[in-house]
């Protein structure tokens, strides 16, 4: 790492608890190395219920800022001077910079998703959007894609209620999106299919370790032939709708470009640096080193409970 662990030396923190299992500070780290910054991000614990504290101390010393895994990332909210509209909107914040004694917040998930479809190529602009799932990601990512130019986005959730609330919020926003909430069921995504030019898909379903996955992909075989399919999930590399798709000729992007483009947009937001083409394959392998570093830490933390040395 290129940190002079000088009077210069930026200080950031990635928190939340449990932490025992993360490996974002690893990534962040590279990230900053790539860029040649002289800066640091350590891990530290911060429980619910201690965020006024440790906000204290990161003005105490001087700290740029921090980024947020649970629990803290709706709790951080009233705590900022400043939060991004769709952050505060959809109640989830997870990077804070301090400027001037001052923090600003926002929520990157969102963003990272629509940073990746709009690299691959993917159209945007004018499309009809399905989105499978009214989870915490699904409202950022919808907002970012209406943003970028989206003109109709279906909602399609197990409870349609959730999936009303991300689109009363679109209205509040994008007068001129249309939206349709329905169930998530194969009749559904067949009904809707034939129109839907791009499909992001936000649940766990087909996610490595998750026993359920979609039971009818049958859709996918309705959609156009020039449609995009992305998944929030990267283990595995494909899910399996990502992979009727592929067998269907269709864009397909899977978590990866997600998680990548949100550490570009977190470069820019906590230092004002426009990462280079470069960045990509150097995040992709930055991810899967700190993955391959937690399922490592993961099975000596399981050995450690067991007594195994």
């Amino acid at each position: 790492m290129r940190v002079k662990f000088d009077t210069d030396t930026k200080l950031l923190f990635q928190i939340g608890d449990p932490l025992d299992h993360a490996c974002a500070c690893y990534i962040h780290n590279e990230m900053y190395e790539l860029a040649n910054i002289n800066a640091i991000n350590l891990s530290q614990v911060v429980k619910k219920g201690e965020l006024p504290q440790f906000i204290e101390a990161c003005k105490t010393l001087g700290v740029m800022g921090f980024d947020i895994t649970m629990p803290h990332k709706t709790d951080v909210i009233p705590l900022c001077d400043e939060v991004e509209e769709f952050s505060r909107e959809f109640q989830c914040v997870n990077h804070v910079k301090i400027r001037d004694g001052k923090l600003i917040g926002v929520g990157l998930d969102g963003l990272g998703m629509a940073m990746a479809i709009e690299a691959s190529g993917a159209k945007i602009q004018d499309t009809t959007v399905m989105m499978l799932g009214a989870g915490a990601v699904s409202g950022p990512i919808a907002a970012e894609l209406c943003k970028m130019g989206a003109k109709k986005v279906i909602i399609l959730n197990r409870t349609v209620s959730k999936a009303e609330v991300i689109a009363k919020a679109l209205h509040k926003y994008f007068d001129d999106v249309t939206t349709v909430t329905d169930g998530l069921t194969p009749e559904a995504m067949k009904k809707y299919g034939p129109e839907t030019e791009l499909v992001v898909q936000c649940t766990n379903l087909g996610m490595s370790g998750h026993e359920q996955d979609y039971e009818d992909l049958s859709f996918v075989d309705l959609l156009p032939k020039s449609a995009t399919i992305a998944d929030v999930i990267f283990n595995p590399e494909r899910t399996s709708i990502l992979l009727a798709g592929e067998k269907n000729g269709l864009r397909v992007i899977n978590g990866m470009g997600m998680l990548v483009n949100q550490e570009k947009a977190m470069m820019k937001f906590h230092f004002d640096i426009d990462m280079g083409d470069e960045f990509a394959t150097e995040g992709e392998e930055a991810l899967l080193i700190a993955l391959a570093m937690r399922q490592l830490r993961t099975r000596r933390l399981e050995a450690a409970k067991g007594g195994r040395p």
